[in-house]
């Protein structure tokens, strides 16, 4: 990937934006990469990384489209108060912001460059040091709750991680990867509600490019949680339609094809293609997409391979991810041959 790189086609990563809040995986405008070289990352020379964390600030940046200042509605906004560092910063007719550059001998530079290799304790040392030292330049201070926020995310700490992205949002409420972000985390603690608020926001904001699949996704899984269907099923295929090798936005779809408690939603054999193809993008290491197959397999009645899989899927959990006594009791389900039902 360095000799690529090097050779030209670094500048693919113009567009990229971080959308995906998962280790390993970035997502361009129109086009999934789901294999950022981290490891690659990791022991590149320092003006290399330079240049690979500009251009991820400059789109971050960029996503933000600013000009009427709309703040954020709702629940979320009634967390927070007005934000006392804020700034002005619009452009002329509602367009986009400049990008911010970062310099990567900074604690900020560091930290973001810590969590784009999963050195997630380092990343919050570091950006914790970061929000005291930029605290007085708004577009670099939510920079580094956001990734601050993702490090959070990523060990598990949810309710560390949801303050560090409603600061985000506090900060810049036009930027629609704070919403996307709060939303994600709303979902993971089934505040459902908040979650569809949240990515309703995110949608309206990014409807000036094609990388919808992923809020959409996390909404139409909001939706179905909720009971509402109809909002889920439309919100669902409409996030694999925009991207039909994005995992999350298969997988969610799978799910909700495989273990809606309204037979008119279910579809077995379609849940198993959609969640075979989540399992193969991700290279079979993802628990939860294995999981999903499991649940497909056992709607279609194939229980036989429903147990089969959600073996696989428990082989693949790391020792005491909380999620296991779920998998465990669905395996005992599909061992007494019955289908999963969830909401």
């Amino acid at each position: 990937m360095i000799s690529a790189l090097r050779s030209g086609q670094f500048l693919d990563f113009v567009f990229v934006r971080i959308d995906r809040c998962r280790p390993g995986s970035l997502q361009r405008a129109d086009m999934a990469i789901s294999d950022f070289p981290l490891a690659e990352f990791a022991v590149m020379k320092w003006p290399m990384r330079a240049l690979v964390l500009l251009i991820i600030c400059l789109v971050m940046s960029r996503s933000s489209v600013r000009g009427q200042g709309s703040a954020p509605f709702g629940p979320i906004n009634q967390r927070r108060p007005e934000n006392p560092y804020a700034q002005s910063a619009k452009a002329p007719n509602g367009g986009n912001a400049p990008g911010v550059a970062i310099d990567v001998s900074t604690d900020l530079g560091r930290g973001i460059a810590a969590e784009l290799t999963q050195n997630n304790k380092e990343a919050i040392k570091f950006l914790t040091k970061a929000l005291e030292q930029e605290r007085n330049e708004p577009e670099k201070l939510a920079l580094a709750y956001r990734f601050r926020g993702l490090a959070y995310k990523h060990l598990g700490q949810r309710e560390q991680a949801l303050r560090d992205f409603l600061e985000v949002i506090r900060i810049d409420p036009q930027l629609d990867l704070g919403y996307y972000d709060a939303g994600v985390i709303y979902n993971r603690m089934n505040r459902y509600q908040e979650a569809v608020e949240a990515m309703t926001r995110a949608i309206a904001l990014r409807q000036q490019n094609s990388s919808l699949a992923l809020p959409l996704s996390e909404r139409g899984n909001a939706y179905f949680h909720l009971g509402q269907f109809e909002k889920a099923q439309a919100d669902l295929v409409a996030a694999v339609r925009r991207n039909p090798r994005d995992p999350d936005a298969l997988n969610n779809t799978a799910w909700f094809r495989a273990t809606c408690p309204d037979a008119r939603y279910r579809n077995g054999k379609e849940a198993i293609d959609l969640a075979s193809r989540a399992c193969a993008i991700d290279k079979w290491k993802d628990a939860d997409e294995i999981d999903t197959l499991a649940a497909a397999y056992a709607e279609a009645g194939n229980f036989a391979e429903a147990e089969h899989f959600e073996l696989k899927a428990l082989s693949a959990l790391p020792s005491g991810e909380e999620l296991r006594p779920k998998f465990q009791a669905r395996l005992q389900l599909y061992r007494a041959h019955k289908p999963l039902r969830s909401l």
